[in-house]
């Protein structure tokens, strides 16, 4: 064989050789990353339930505060984490003090910690060691702006062995595979709010539109007091302008005219009123020296005081150019009933003005509810801005309820009378509901609890103040405010009030693990 060919073989010889070898080492070092991420994995599977990875949720409530305390387990010798969360339950935000004192207590004995230094807002710190296993419970005292407030949490379990204790308080988390987590930061930073359902009395709820009008007490029409042309005195006069007490609006020139003319009228007044004034300094003159009876003294001092009357009127209403027309209060222009330059006659209106006091809503019912209505006791009005508010919220009360039909309408009409709001805009429309009474008590939450998705209602309700679970429910009659949940629902559950929205978002952008921690 030719040396070149025996070259040849010994060189590929050579290179299998050397790949096999390079092969080998890959799949050793393969192997050895593989036994490492094994030994990794086994050391992260014992030390998952380590002491500092498991935490305990505890809520407690008082009339005004919410406590979150997110507890490392306790155990008799063992230093225990508890991170506690305070909130203000009229906002909904954290609530700071300047001092917080923490009492851990199981048997007679307890254990006291005291600081005035949070975390963060709302958030404060304490280690407790515990002395003594068994079921206790966490005061806590909170001063603020010189005020005391105590709140407590009950049913805290400290184990005797600190190993045990991690096992046993990981069955105490509330855990759920629907559940969402929406932290108390994330809570703070939005318009959001937890409250008990409501268990009460809700009859049935007529809803209507009613029509909205300015009470008749607040309205009222200006007309003209003598003939003339139609002189706009302050530029232009629109609907909805306002106007102060006593203002200029108008001037009736009767230039011309030779019956009811406002300028003729005043030179005759004050004619009469100089008459009347001489005759009555000539009586008084005369009386005193006994030349005229008494009784004809007051019949000149009467006519004087008639025709001063009578000038001084029109001294404030007339000048050369004409009749001044004014307006008797503040308030706004509802309605022109005339145009510049226009003639009129006297008693004609000129324009009517609102003074925004009251408001009347007449709802118009069906005859199909009129044996409800003999048990109309209250009310709720939807404004444009989509809040709704009561009678009482509007200090109003329910005026009339019609007991008959009119011969061009077949509906019954509801008068209502609330104060002026500006979302109440006369001669508009808005939705009404009428309550009428009911002694059946029933589960009521509030409207911005349900959350609606493709005609199914949910609600949700609280595992933690952290934690939260979707759940269907069965609605019932709604007066705007608070709607009755027929079935789905305890009254002793807690629920998102406000903000069931942003619940619902949260859902979609993670995943909570029942077993994690809180973690700040």
């Amino acid at each position: 064989m030719p040396l070149s060919i025996l070259l040849f073989t010994l060189h590929l010889k050579i290179e299998l050789i050397i790949t096999i070898m390079t092969l080998y080492k890959s799949v050793a070092s393969l192997a050895l990353i593989l036994m490492l991420a094994a030994c990794n994995n086994s050391q992260k599977t014992d030390s998952a339930h380590a002491h500092d990875d498991i935490t305990v949720p505890y809520t407690g409530y008082s009339e005004t505060i919410e406590v979150f305390a997110d507890l490392q387990p306790l155990a008799v010798g063992a230093n225990s984490e508890i991170i506690v969360h305070f909130t203000d339950l009229e906002t909904f935000k954290p609530l700071n003090a300047q001092e917080v004192t923490a009492v851990l207590i199981v048997g007679p004995k307890g254990l006291r910690q005291v600081t005035n230094e949070p975390v963060q807002d709302g958030i404060y710190k304490f280690v407790f060691q515990p002395v003594k296993a068994g079921i206790g419970r966490l005061d806590f005292k909170l001063e603020i702006e010189g005020k005391e407030h105590n709140v407590s949490i009950s049913n805290v379990e400290v184990y005797a062995d600190a190993h045990n204790a991690v096992h046993l308080a990981e069955e105490l988390i509330p855990s759920s595979p629907n559940a969402i987590g929406f932290t108390k930061e994330q809570s703070w930073k939005v318009d959001f709010k937890t409250q008990m359902p409501t268990y009460m009395p809700f009859g049935n709820v007529i809803k209507s539109t009613a029509k909205v009008e300015s009470s008749p007490l607040d309205k009222y029409i200006v007309s003209a007091r003598s003939s003339g042309f139609i002189s706009y005195a302050s530029g232009i006069i629109s609907e909805g302008r306002m106007v102060q007490s006593k203002e200029w609006l108008m001037s009736i020139s009767g230039s011309g005219l030779t019956e009811n003319n406002a300028v003729v009228r005043m030179q005759e007044a004050q004619v009469e009123y100089d008459i009347a004034k001489a005759d009555y300094n000539r009586d008084k003159r005369l009386f005193d020296q006994k030349i005229v009876s008494e009784r004809q003294l007051l019949e000149s001092q009467s006519r004087y005081e008639k025709a001063r009357t009578q000038w001084n009127n029109l001294q404030n209403t007339v000048d050369a150019s004409g009749e001044k027309v004014k307006v008797k209060g503040k308030g706004f222009v509802h309605d022109i009933f005339v145009e510049n330059g226009e003639y009129v006659e006297a008693g004609t209106p000129l324009f009517s003005i609102i003074n925004s006091k009251r408001i009347v809503l007449k709802a118009m019912v069906r005859q199909i509810h009129r044996m409800d209505l003999a048990q109309l006791y209250d009310a709720t009005i939807e404004l444009d801005n989509d809040d709704v508010l009561t009678l009482s919220q509007l200090n109003g009360r329910i005026l009339s309820v019609a007991k008959s039909l009119s011969d061009d309408n077949y509906l019954l009409p509801v008068t209502l009378e609330v104060d002026y709001n500006q979302q109440l805009i006369s001669g508009g429309f808005a939705n009404v509901y009428l309550k009428t009474i009911s002694k059946q008590p029933v589960v009521v939450v509030p409207e911005t609890a349900i959350v609606e998705t493709q005609g199914l209602y949910f609600v949700y309700t609280q595992l933690t103040p952290e934690l939260f679970e979707r759940r269907q429910v069965m609605v019932g009659a709604s007066d705007g405010q608070s709607r009755v949940i027929t079935s789905g629902l305890n009254a002793n559950e807690r629920i998102v009030s406000r903000g069931a929205t942003l619940v619902k978002l949260a859902a979609v952008s993670n995943t909570i693990d029942p077993h994690a921690g809180h973690v700040h």
